[in-house]
């Protein structure tokens, strides 16, 4: 098998999600469960089995979060673990140059002060070539004061199978994946998400 230099790798992820593209058409369904989400799916919040050991550790619902360590765009290292330890977590992939995820961050963050005491929102930036200055610059214009944000780290995006923006996880308080989706949702769909994640 050739390995790839790692500036090639890089450019392979790069180019694989900007040809991905965001996700175009906001998700509106009549959903009211976080079981209701994404081809649903996940089972609804408190109805899946306790987490056991062994389950497998994956990037598909029922499977356990791979566990990671990232340096958040404050200077303050944090890993998956510790995150889900105190709260659910929910994980949030995007770039600046989203627009649609703009429109997504924009309506969760219409709902997730209620929800900041409960659940843990964690947005990872997918594209290598943005700093965290620069992330630090779009969380400030965009008055996201509440989420986490994080630059790059292309083992989480192998990890976690990501090829384009929007991506979303549900982890529960004890790594279990509960639900994985993508594209723009509007604001009562983020909030049956955030309510599913709060009573896990």
């Amino acid at each position: 098998m050739v390995k790839l230099p790692h500036s090639l790798l890089v450019a392979a992820v790069v180019l694989s999600i900007v040809l991905s593209g965001c996700t175009a058409k906001q998700q509106s369904v009549a959903a009211t469960s976080l079981s209701d989400l994404e081809g649903m799916e996940v089972p609804a919040a408190g109805e899946h089995d306790t987490i056991v050991q062994n389950i497998p550790v994956g990037n598909t619902k029922g499977f356990t979060a791979p566990d990671f360590t990232i340096e958040k765009i404050d200077g303050k290292t944090v890993s998956l673990q510790q995150l889900t330890s105190e709260k659910p977590t929910l994980l949030y992939f995007w770039a600046t140059w989203c627009p649609y995820c703009r429109k997504d961050l924009a309506e969760a963050e219409k709902v997730y002060p209620e929800y900041a005491d409960k659940v843990h929102f964690l947005a990872i930036d997918l594209d290598p070539k943005e700093t965290a200055s620069q992330i630090a610059a779009y969380q400030e214009k965009h008055g996201h004061g509440m989420l986490q944000f994080a630059a790059t780290d292309l083992r989480v995006l192998r990890d976690y199978g990501i090829t384009s923006t929007t991506t979303k996880f549900a982890i529960d308080g004890n790594r279990l994946i509960l639900w994985r989706g993508s594209g723009e949702v509007d604001e009562k769909t983020w909030r049956i998400i955030l309510e599913g994640l709060a009573l896990s």
